[in-house]
């Protein structure tokens, strides 16, 4: 009996609602046992590297590849899928979602110890698109703990010993929805002898949750960031692990470790939350990179790695989610195209407040606004965080006039409230190739707003 199939024994102690989406997991992962260890049916190798460890550590890998012919925006042609296998042991699978285009894509091996080590590269066609069968692997290279730039100093090799390996949710498999595309990790020290851990996942999409119009509106992004998983050391022993569970619950991690102290976790809801019982037929084990969002939101990731708008965009427009008319009453789940956006960064402290946005443009009375005339589409929460207005198509920067950041009292009969601190640190528009650009703004510190007060921001040239 496999692992996965052994799993199926501790499901009566489990949460009934995770039942169904498991069983289906473990289903698959059933019949994909099958195919054996090594390479799995419908696989051919594309290349075998051999690399020597000096010493027993993290290790991961980068490898340059692309997809001929292939696009994430097409159905049908979203890309291949490679298998990585570590001395015919561990497998793993990478989706090239960057298609035609080179990419490097950052994995994990796990910790490996002092000696040879042996990875082969094969292309699964089981598990890649019908018409984009094939794949170029340009380069392959070990990365290893204490030299990644991505990773860096001693926080970094600890980070890289626990970071979380993903099962694919049941229902995406050969769909192409809501990948993980890039893993996070932010570090915190409460004293000198404890460290705390958090990894967050950036995934193209999310099928179920909050729809793509809200997600713009009060996010300024159409991907789905989710923490995953957390753990808290005491002098480098392990004190408290946890995990995002279905509900956005927050949950003790009991699961399985995989590649040495890696939790094993799975995709386990249609808005990409979690379960410690992983079980599924894919299995991606991202090399995280650091990220210090002290003073910034979670999307700012997202600006630093640039690609990932253009793999939002190509999956939003597969999807149908992008539409010349965008978020009627009954449409909240398509928006315009991204690049005709403009996205804020902003942070205050929501007192029984929330915050919207407005844009003027010049030589025009006409107001754009980030919660489209809804309260419910307005930022309630407080801290750091992103939201997008859409202007008109075909618009450039130079005809943006002013931006403003409205404070609104919500219906609480409290009467404390306002908008504390608050203040826009960004702006930033798309371009043609889906990458960021600055917006230049002027204004006033940060300032405490009372209700229905607003800052207003000047664009400069």
């Amino acid at each position: 009996m496999s692992k996965c199939n052994e799993r199926l024994l501790g499901f009566k102690s489990r949460p009934l609602f995770v039942l169904p989406v498991l069983l289906f997991c473990c289903w698959i992962s059933a019949v994909a046992n099958d195919h054996g260890s090594g390479t799995r049916s419908g696989s051919s190798e594309l290349k075998s590297v051999v690399f020597v460890v000096e010493k027993p550590g993290e290790v991961g890998l980068e490898i340059e590849a692309r997809s001929p012919g292939a696009s994430w925006e097409k159905p049908g042609e979203e890309c291949a899928a490679i298998l990585v296998s570590l001395d015919q042991r561990e497998q793993q699978d990478i989706l090239l979602f960057a298609g035609d285009q080179s990419f490097k894509y950052r994995i994990a091996l796990g910790r490996l110890e002092q000696g040879q080590h042996k990875v082969i590269i094969s292309l699964n066609r089981e598990r890649s698109a019908p018409h984009a069968a094939g794949a170029e692997i340009l380069g392959v290279k070990p990365v290893f703990a204490g030299t990644d730039p991505l990773a860096p100093g001693a926080d970094g090799e600890v980070a890289l010993k626990y970071s979380p390996v993903l099962y694919a949710r049941a229902n995406t498999i050969d769909h192409f929805s809501d990948i993980p595309l890039l893993m996070y990790y932010e570090v915190e020290h409460p004293n000198a002898s404890q460290t705390l851990l958090t990894y967050t996942i950036i995934f193209t999409n999310e099928d179920a949750g909050t729809p793509s119009a809200a997600l713009m509106a009060r996010w300024g992004r159409g991907t789905d960031i989710e923490w995953v998983y957390r753990i808290r050391l005491n002098a480098e022993q392990a004190v408290e692990e946890t995990y995002q569970g279905i509900g956005h619950e927050t949950k003790p991690f009991r699961g399985e470790r995989t590649m040495g102290m890696h939790p094993l976790l799975a995709d386990a809801s249609d808005n990409n939350n979690f379960s410690d019982l992983a079980c599924s037929v894919m299995k991606f084990a991202l090399r995280p990179v650091k990220a210090d969002l002290s003073g910034a939101s979670r999307e700012s990731v997202m600006d630093t790695y640039s690609w990932t708008y253009k793999i939002m965009a190509q999956e939003l427009i597969r999807e149908s989610k992008i539409s010349a008319s965008p978020a009627v009453q009954n449409a909240m789940n398509t928006i315009a195209d991204p690049r005709d956006y403009v996205y804020i960064e902003a942070s205050s402290i929501q007192e029984n407040a929330a915050v919207a946005f407005e844009l003027r443009l010049k030589n025009g009375d006409e107001l754009f606004r980030s919660d489209l005339n809804e309260a419910r589409l307005r930022i309630d929460r407080s801290g750091y965080y992103r939201a997008a207005i859409r202007i008109p198509h075909g618009l450039q920067r130079q005809d943006i006039s002013e931006i403003q950041l409205h404070c609104f009292p919500t219906q609480s009969t409290a009467q404390r409230k306002g908008c504390r601190n608050a203040s826009i640190s960004k702006v930033m528009i798309l371009d043609e190739a889906y990458v960021p650009g600055l917006l230049k703004i002027s204004g006033p510190a940060p300032q405490n707003l009372p209700p229905d007060g607003l800052i207003i921001y000047r664009t400069k040239d």
